[in-house]
């Protein structure tokens, strides 16, 4: 698990600024000499801590933040958007689901207000019955509607300032057709427990980060798309970041290698750099690596939700 702590600690190393916890509010404040670089290495002051310790003190601290009461109140109630989305296990805090980090992610890139609402199976509200349940949700101005992908097109016309669709090398609908292969391949691994399947499992997921490696090489800039950040940006980064965690947890495979030269070095790079947005660490789309672990556990049948 070494590389996915040191990753890990790297993305919320502010926690131990300003109010403790503080993702994006510290952004800024943070020294060289306290920060863990996404590059490797470990600071002066961080040497004389094992990163087990370091870990367990970080995931200690974000846990006991994230139970505390309006750790998800973001404004007042009277908000158009109302986010419904997996919790964890008891309820306080959110679950894992991706998908909703997606949505997370494209409202806080357009600087919207909203309202986060962790539901478990013990506390659904009424209003989930019109879609079926289904999570994630977004009750707009009364009216809940369903599909991650379809919200967040909802919610680039709905809010059109800082658009997240603007046309590069490719659109960003070309993108997501390019990787829709990428998750599916990435749970069919993690959840297989035949060891005989798992090579070529194995090689079906190195082949989708290979595709993600070479469309990153093929673009003018940072992004996926091109030169500017899209919908297939923040649509994929939550899936990195399981795939980061769950590897390295199941599979004892690393795709993101902290200190060590990189196997797809654009993909690599694109992965710090996209770990390290502030919106990623902004306080309402955190879920620790616990949560990630877990829910595949689930999903392997080795746990009960």
């Amino acid at each position: 698990m070494r590389a996915v702590l040191l990753a890990f600690v790297a993305l919320v190393a502010y926690v131990e600024l300003a109010t403790g916890f503080g993702f994006g509010a510290a952004r800024g404040a943070t020294t060289g000499a306290r920060r863990l670089s996404m590059a490797g290495g470990r600071s002066l002051a961080e040497k004389s801590q094992s990163t087990r310790t370091m870990f367990k003190e970080l995931r200690s601290k974000v846990n006991e933040a994230a139970a505390k009461p309006g750790f998800f109140d973001t404004a007042g109630s009277n908000l158009d958007l109302e986010l419904l989305l997996k919790s964890n296990k008891d309820g306080t805090q959110i679950g894992d689901c991706p998908f909703a980090q997606f949505l997370q992610l494209v409202m806080l890139k357009k600087g919207l207000k909203y309202k986060l609402h962790p539901v478990s199976a013990n506390n659904k509200p009424a209003i989930l019955d019109q879609v079926g349940g289904k999570l994630p949700a977004l009750v707009y101005k009364g009216k809940p509607q369903t599909d991650s992908l379809q919200i967040a097109e909802f919610i680039e016309k709905t809010y059109p300032h800082n658009s997240l669709t603007r046309q590069g090398s490719y659109s960003y609908q070309e993108v997501l057709e390019k990787t829709s292969g990428f998750f599916p391949a990435l749970s069919a691994f993690i959840k297989n427990k035949d060891e005989s399947k798992d090579a070529s499992l194995q090689a079906a997921v190195d082949k989708q980060l290979d595709l993600l490696d070479e469309l990153l090489r093929s673009t003018p800039g940072q992004f996926l798309c091109g030169v500017e950040l899209t919908l297939a940006d923040l649509y994929l980064v939550p899936q990195l970041f399981h795939a980061m965690v769950a590897l390295e947890h199941f599979k004892d495979l690393q795709f993101y290698h902290v200190g060590t030269e990189p196997t797809r070095p654009a993909l690599e790079t694109y992965v710090a750099r996209m770990f390290d947005m502030e919106e990623f660490n902004d306080k309402r789309v955190y879920y620790n690596v616990d949560q990630v672990i877990f829910g595949w556990k689930v999903a392997r049948g080795e746990a009960t939700a």
